[in-house]
C-alpha cells in the first residue's frame, strides 16, 4: 500500500488531507502527523486522515509523498529531521510561500534518492482553523510547482498526481520568480497590516479613536495579528524582492497622498483603475499581455453547430458584457 505523509498542519493541510480521503485513492493511505495532540484530534474528528501520528520517524516510513503544511521558521527544523529518515525515492513537497531558501534546506539536508518538489495552492480563500478545513478551495486554483533542479521526472508527477487530485491546476515557476511575486502577494500585506496597526494604535488618539475600529479595522489588520516571529522570516526570506515592492508601494502611496492634498481629478481615476483591476482578477479575467486563450469546449461546440463567423459573432457579444461588467459605471455606480 502506498502512503501520503502530511506533517505540519495547518488549515492547508487538513484541506488536503479531505480532499484526498474524498478522492479514496486506491491502494492508497492518507497519514497526518503533529505534535500538537489537539491537531490530531481534530484530524481524526473531521476524517482528513486515514491515520494519525505523533512520531514523525513512523510516520513519514514508508512514504512516498510527504507535504510539508507549515510555518517558513519551523520548515528548515522539520527537512533536517526528516531527511535522513525518508525512505529512498520519497518525494517531498511544502506549502509555503517562500521556494528559494527551502530549495536550499532541502538539498542540503533530504538524503540522496529522496527529491523536493515545492509547491503553492494558490487559493483565493483559505479556511481560518483546522476544524474549518475545505478541500472545494482547490478546486480550478492554480497551484505553484518548483522543482529542485535534480527532482527527476517521476518525482514531478507525483506532485502533479497530487495537485490534479484535488482539482486544481500545476502552475510551473522558476523559484526567484515565484518568490518576486510571492513578496509581493503575501509579504507586502503583511509589512502594510502591520504598519497600520502601529501607526493607528500607536497614536496619541488611539485611547479614543479605538473606539471607532470596527470590521474594517479587523479585515485590515488581520495579518498583523500573525507569530510576530513568522511574519520575520517571511519578510527576511527574500527580502531583496519584498524591498523593490515596498519601494513600489511607497511611491504609489505618496502619489495618492499629493492627490488628496491638492484634490486632483487624478484621485478618482486611481480608483476606478483599482476597481476594474481588482473585478477583473475576482472574475478571473486577467489574461497575461499577448497571451493566447486556448478554445474551450463551449467554443469548439459553437463551431461545429454555427460555423467559425457566427460562433466568432457570438463570443464577441458575450465578451462584450463581460467587459462592461469589469468597468466601472461612473453614472450608476458599480454594475450590479
Amino acid at each position: 500500500m502506498e502512503r501520503i505523509t502530511i506533517i505540519g498542519v495547518g488549515p492547508i493541510g487538513a484541506s488536503i488531507g479531505l480532499g484526498l480521503m474524498r478522492r479514496k485513492l486506491n491502494n492508497t493511505e492518507i497519514v497526518i502527523s503533529s505534535g500538537d495532540r489537539k491537531v490530531m484530534d481534530t484530524v481524526s474528528k473531521i476524517g482528513a486522515a486515514d491515520s494519525t501520528d505523533g512520531n514523525l520517524r513512523s510516520a513519514v516510513s514508508g512514504a512516498q509523498l510527504v507535504v510539508i503544511d507549515t510555518q517558513i521558521g519551523e520548515l528548515h527544523e522539520l527537512l533536517e529531521a526528516i531527511g535522513p529518515i525518508l525512505d529512498s525515492g520519497a518525494v517531498v513537497t511544502d506549502t509555503s510561500a517562500t521556494k528559494t531558501p527551502v530549495l536550499r534546506w532541502a538539498k542540503q539536508y533530504l538524503r540522496t534518492g529522496a527529491s523536493y518538489v515545492g509547491g503553492r495552492p494558490l487559493t483565493k480563500r483559505i479556511p481560518h482553523s483546522v476544524e474549518s478545513a475545505d478541500p472545494t478551495i482547490f478546486a480550478g486554483a492554480n497551484y505553484t510547482v518548483t522543482p529542485a533542479k535534480d527532482a527527476d521526472e517521476s518525482s514531478i508527477n507525483t506532485v502533479i498526481g497530487l495537485i490534479e487530485a484535488l482539482g486544481a491546476h500545476p502552475l510551473f515557476l522558476d523559484p526567484s520568480e515565484h518568490d518576486s511575486y510571492a513578496a509581493a502577494m503575501h509579504y507586502l500585506p503583511i509589512v502594510m497590516a502591520s504598519a497600520f496597526v502601529t501607526t493607528t494604535a500607536g497614536s496619541d488618539g488611539w485611547r479614543e479613536m479605538h473606539q471607532l475600529a470596527d470590521e474594517g479595522f479587523d479585515r485590515y489588520s488581520h495579518l498583523a495579528a500573525n507569530d510576530p516571529m513568522d511574519n520575520e522570516a517571511y519578510c527576511l526570506a527574500n527580502p531583496e524582492a519584498l524591498v523593490h515592492w515596498l519601494d513600489q508601494i511607497i511611491l504609489e502611496l505618496y502619489s495618492y497622498r499629493n492627490d488628496i492634498a491638492e484634490g486632483k481629478s487624478e484621485l478618482l481615476e486611481k480608483f476606478v483603475d483599482a476597481w476594474e483591476m481588482r473585478a477583473r482578477w475576482e472574475a478571473d479575467a486577467v489574461v497575461p499581455k499577448g497571451g493566447a486563450i486556448l478554445p474551450s469546449a463551449r467554443d469548439s461546440m459553437a463551431t461545429a453547430f454555427f460555423g467559425q463567423k457566427l460562433a466568432d459573432r457570438l463570443h464577441s457579444n458575450d465578451d462584450d458584457k463581460k467587459e462592461q461588467q469589469l468597468k466601472y459605471s461612473r453614472r450608476s455606480g458599480p454594475p450590479a
